[in-house]
């Protein structure tokens, strides 16, 4: 099994890299079976991540294994002014919010294709994806309860910063001037 991990910018997004991820994120997130999964999958590539791709700092990372898309990450610079940076302003602590929201790396998603799993993809694309960013700091929300991808974030020097920010969902942050 061989994988490799390349960086894409916006222009490079073209309909077979949509079609790929598209796949990746109804296999990792939705029943192929059903047509609203479809329908969510469709809806990520053609508008989530297209209003994504068009944000400053974006960077995607897609990881393909024996020539097929196996999983995806990406994020962008978050600011204030932006919905989700704006929404933890008013959610989680002024220090953190002080300390950690504005011109952060956001990381939206990390997705391999579970019959891709456990074979060290994530953590090949995350490393990928937070290489070389020039950000202070990085941030993201997942739920801490032990599963894969806590235990990914954690083992590459992510902290809870804010505890239950969105249901079970945790804040975690990620210095990158200690990282690099």
């Amino acid at each position: 099994m061989t994988t490799t991990v390349e960086t894409l910018g916006p222009r490079q997004i073209d309909e077979t890299t949509r079609d790929a991820l598209a796949a990746v994120y109804l296999a990792a997130y939705g029943d192929p079976d059903l047509p609203e999964s479809r329908l969510d999958a469709d809806n990520f590539v053609d508008s989530t991540l297209t209003r994504h791709a068009g944000r400053a700092g974006f960077k995607l990372v897609v990881a393909s294994t024996d020539g097929t898309v196996s999983g995806y990450g990406y994020g962008f610079t978050g600011r204030r002014g932006q919905f989700w940076s704006d929404w933890l302003a008013t959610t989680v602590p002024a220090d953190i919010v002080e300390t950690w929201v504005g011109d952060h790396f956001e990381l939206v998603d990390l997705v391999v294709d579970p019959a891709r799993r456990g074979n060290g993809i994530a953590g090949a694309l995350h490393d990928h994806l937070v290489d070389g960013l020039p950000h202070e700091r990085a941030l993201l929300a997942t739920v801490p309860n032990g599963g894969p991808a806590p235990r990914l974030y954690e083992g590459r020097g992510w902290q809870v910063v804010a505890a239950a920010i969105d249901g079970d969902k945790a804040l975690y942050g990620l210095d990158l001037r200690t990282a690099r």
